[in-house]
Parts: C-alpha cells; sequence; structure tokens
C-alpha cells in the first residue's frame, strides 16, 4: 500500500481536524492543477484526489480536496458552492464530505457544521459566553444547559452561528479552556418513515476497498430504502393517472444500479431502461410500473430529487402512445391466448381483438414516438441514430462480431455503448488498452449489419469510426497441428488478426 493510500485510509475513519474535507462536483476537463489554483486560496490543501474511470482514465466530474484545517474548507464552501467559475457552463457545487463512519443524512442537516458543543464553569454566564464567541462571528443562539430541579448549570453549552464558516473559526481560535467540538443535532439520525431513507452513504471518496478505482460505490453506499405501501395506498387513493411509465434525467451522471435501487422503492416497479448521454454528462432511464398510481408517486415524490454527493434527479411522466399502446397490446395478445388455453374461442372475439389492435396502433402512430435523446445533435454524431433500444444478454450466443477502428482514439467506452445499442441484441463493446480497434458483439445478425451501416464511417464526439466484419474464429479443423494458445475472453485475441489499415 502507497503512503498516500494508507494517509487516505487513516483519514476516513477519524477526520482531524473534523469537516475539513469537501466533495467538489465540477467539470469533467478539470485537472489536478485547475482545481488546486481555484481552491488553494482558501488555505493550505494537504491532498487532493480526483476519481478517474477505470477503464478510460477520464474524470467522473468530481474531486475530493482536504484542508489543513476546518476554516478553509467552510470558506471554500462559501464562496465557492453554486458559483460558475471562470469558463464553466454550470455552478461548480462544494459540500463538506461525509466520512465512512458517519450517517449521509447527516450532511443534509446545516445545524451541525453551525453550533459548538463546549465545556463551560457552573457559574457562567450568558453574557459572558457571548462577549468571547461573538468575536468570531454572528451568533443566533447560545443555550446553557441547567438541571431542571436546581436550575445550576449542567458545566457544558451550546453556541450556535449563522454560518459554517463563522462556527469554524470559533472552534479554531476560541479559548482552549472551552475544548469546542461540533454539536451532532438531536435528530441527525432519525427521519421519517415516509421519507426516502439512503443509509450507509459515503462521499468520502478514499476507497479502503479492492478495486481503489470504483469510486461511486463509497459514494452512493447500499441504497437501503424504507417505503410504506399503505402511505401510498392513503396518498395516492385516486387511479386517474394516464400513465405508467416515466421519464428520468440524472446530473452528473450516476450508475444503472442507484437509479434502480432508488425507484424500486416504489412497489411495481417492472423494467428499469438506462442509457448514457455522454456528450450531455447525464444519465437517462424510462422506468415502468404495474400500476398508474405508483409512476405517478414516483413523479411526486422523486422529481427534484438530490443524492447527498449532489445528483439531481428530473422525473416527469411519459406519456409516449407507443409505450402504452404496446401495454394495451401485450394485454389483447395475453387474453387471446388464455381464451384459447381455455378453449376456442368464437370467430366475434377474435375480430374484436383485431378490430381493437388495429384502432390501438392507428391511435399510437398519430402521437410523437418517444427518443431519449429530444433531438438530435450533430456535435455528438454527425448520422442520425435511432432510438436507444435495450442491450442483450451478456451471456447471449454471439450471432456476428464487428472489428471497429477508432481514429486518433476510441472515445469513451460509455459512449461506444451509447451509439451501438441504438441497434438493439448488443452484447458488449470491447477496445484493445492503448490501441486504435477494438470488437462489437451482437446476438443478431440483422442488428449487427444495421449498426455497420449507418456508423461505418461516422463520427462520434470528434472520433472517426470504421466499422467492419471482424475475420471468425478459427474452427477445431483449424486449430489441429498448431500449438494450443490461451484463451483470452477480454479481447478475442484467439481470433485471426485482421491486418489493420491504418489509412481513412
Amino acid at each position: 500500500m502507497s503512503m498516500i493510500t494508507a494517509v487516505r485510509n487513516n483519514d476516513r475513519k477519524e477526520e482531524k481536524p473534523p469537516h475539513s474535507r469537501v466533495f467538489v462536483v465540477c467539470n469533467k476537463q478539470l485537472k489536478e492543477e485547475d482545481l488546486r489554483l481555484r481552491f488553494q486560496r482558501f488555505g493550505a490543501i494537504e491532498d487532493l484526489y480526483i476519481p478517474r474511470d477505470r477503464h478510460t482514465g477520464e474524470s467522473k466530474g468530481v474531486a475530493y480536496i482536504k484542508y489543513a484545517k476546518t476554516s478553509s474548507a467552510a470558506a471554500a464552501i462559501q464562496e465557492v458552492h453554486m458559483k460558475v467559475l471562470n469558463n464553466d457552463n454550470k455552478p461548480t457545487k462544494v459540500m463538506v464530505a461525509v466520512n465512512k463512519n458517519e450517517n449521509p443524512a447527516q450532511n443534509e442537516n446545516v445545524d451541525r457544521y453551525r453550533r459548538l458543543f463546549i465545556k463551560v464553569q457552573k457559574d457562567a454566564s450568558e453574557s459572558e459566553l457571548r462577549h468571547h464567541f461573538s468575536t468570531f462571528g454572528q451568533i443566533e443562539s447560545i443555550h446553557l444547559q441547567r438541571d431542571k430541579v436546581t436550575d445550576v448549570c449542567k458545566g457544558f453549552a451550546y453556541v450556535q452561528y449563522k454560518t459554517f464558516y463563522d462556527a469554524a473559526k470559533a472552534f479554531e481560535e476560541c479559548d482552549k479552556k472551552y475544548r469546542p467540538v461540533f454539536a451532532t443535532p438531536r435528530d441527525d439520525l432519525k427521519r421519517s418513515r415516509n421519507s426516502l431513507d439512503i443509509e450507509h452513504h459515503n462521499i468520502n471518496g478514499y476507497s479502503n476497498t479492492k478495486n481503489v478505482h470504483n469510486h461511486y460505490p463509497e459514494r452512493h453506499g447500499q441504497l437501503k430504502l424504507e417505503y410504506s405501501n399503505e402511505n401510498m395506498n392513503g396518498m395516492m387513493s385516486s387511479n386517474s393517472y394516464d400513465f405508467n411509465t416515466i421519464s428520468v434525467k440524472c446530473s452528473p451522471q450516476v450508475p444503472k444500479k442507484y437509479i434502480e435501487q432508488l425507484f424500486n422503492v416504489i412497489p411495481g416497479m417492472v423494467q428499469c431502461q438506462y442509457y448514457l448521454d455522454t456528450f450531455n454528462g447525464i444519465s437517462k432511464a424510462v422506468i415502468t410500473y404495474e400500476e398508474c398510481r405508483s409512476a405517478a408517486h414516483a413523479v411526486d415524490r422523486l422529481n427534484n430529487f438530490e443524492f447527498p454527493s449532489g445528483e439531481i434527479l428530473s422525473v416527469k411522466p411519459d406519456k409516449n402512445p407507443l409505450v402504452k399502446a404496446a401495454n394495451d397490446l401485450t394485454d389483447i395478445v395475453n387474453n387471446f391466448r388464455n381464451a384459447v388455453d381455455y378453449g376456442a374461442p368464437d370467430i366475434k372475439q377474435l375480430a374484436e381483438a383485431i378490430a381493437k389492435a388495429s384502432n390501438l396502433i392507428k391511435a399510437s402512430t398519430t402521437g410523437q414516438i418517444y427518443s431519449p435523446r429530444d433531438q438530435h445533435d450533430y456535435n455528438y454524431c454527425d448520422v442520425i441514430l435511432p432510438p436507444h433500444k435495450p442491450m442483450a444478454d451478456s451471456n447471449s450466443r454471439v450471432a456476428q462480431r464487428l472489428f471497429i477502428i477508432c481514429k486518433p482514439q476510441p472515445p469513451p467506452m460509455s459512449t461506444l455503448q451509447d451509439v451501438f445499442c441504438r441497434f438493439g441484441d448488443l452484447i458488449n463493446v470491447s477496445t484493445i488498452p492503448n490501441k486504435t480497434f477494438g470488437f462489437v458483439k451482437y446476438a443478431s445478425v440483422n442488428a449487427a449489419q444495421e449498426a455497420m451501416r449507418v456508423l461505418n464511417g461516422a463520427t462520434v464526439t470528434g472520433v472517426k469510426l470504421k466499422v467492419l466484419e471482424a475475420d471468425e474464429k478459427p474452427t477445431k479443423e483449424d486449430k489441429v497441428g498448431q500449438t494450443e494458445q490461451a484463451e483470452n475472453n477480454d479481447y478475442d485475441m484467439d481470433s485471426k488478426r485482421m491486418r489493420l489499415d491504418d489509412k481513412d
């Protein structure tokens, strides 16, 4: 273990001084020296860490900055949080980073950063304390704890300031006889049963897990959500909702599993289709529930929901007529199949089912077809892409492989997956480290051929793509008499090498 990693892991156990580490949501293009230039004016920086994608090395758009003093962290939050800096397109978010041994809900209670617990003499007076502590900032309240019977001071008090920065200055500079500590609000760990409770959430980012490069689990933790079905029955007694599918956007991006876990807290989730919009730096999802009231409740409760680490959700009804028609057609088919199973249906019933299906199809085609991308962005891809389609199972049989060449270098893996999944039946995309080529696997030949037709010669985020048919893997007969080669599942290197033509 390196010295830096050891220091980070030790800091996570007990942060000294308290609240001196900040979590920053920033532009992905910023480098370490850029962040140092922006944040070192608030005080000495002990450590600066930028989590990166373990496959591409690309910044995840967040950073962790450890200051030598609490007041430095407080000043950074006060001066930078939600401010647009330099040439950034979006405001920078700065907040106190929660340690692993703390509850994430604590970060939502600002009193924990503005209130000090101090030791006092039993004959201490409020005026005496106010005179001393007002030199560090604006005081909101001072509370001396007294015995209920004798009214004698118990020997401690609480001082609450207007801002975190004022409290931090008092914590650092007040008379040491007061032995100040930041007070924990009494209700910090008590949250309403009807609220969305995310526990064991860690946004510290200095991982002591086996995979130190994957920092999303540390930032988001395991989502443990309690939900009362009776609560929904009480709030959503009406069934007058005409949608059971919702559209979700999250900025910045979060992995699919955290979106699924969050929305699965509401009973009846049946499908979650997840997409990455790497060009705009957001993630999207289309989520379907069994009942309309569940979808309506998700919109009501989760729209503008903010993860403790700063990501914000936008949740809206998805009233796409094609989705509704598809669900209704599925019900018609299932009902007719049941009728066949339990006895031959009459001709009248069959005619009614066909007529109803026909009307649904006609009605749906008059509506606007949903596309995860609201409009085509030629800066993202210079050819028009079809809507996203679900990926095939990773264990599906490979029907056809494609060979791709990316010039001057491959785009992020999430971008490649985003464009190649538009044709359906995508199993996976892989690139060779430090090379400009890779492979794409499809579960159907039609999907592979369509991807090759559309994307060969296309430019995606400034990267020129060549998409060709890959050589087939050698048969057993081809391997007779040859030295047995080790299997390489990641990059299909046991296949015959395609001769590369580096000329466009």
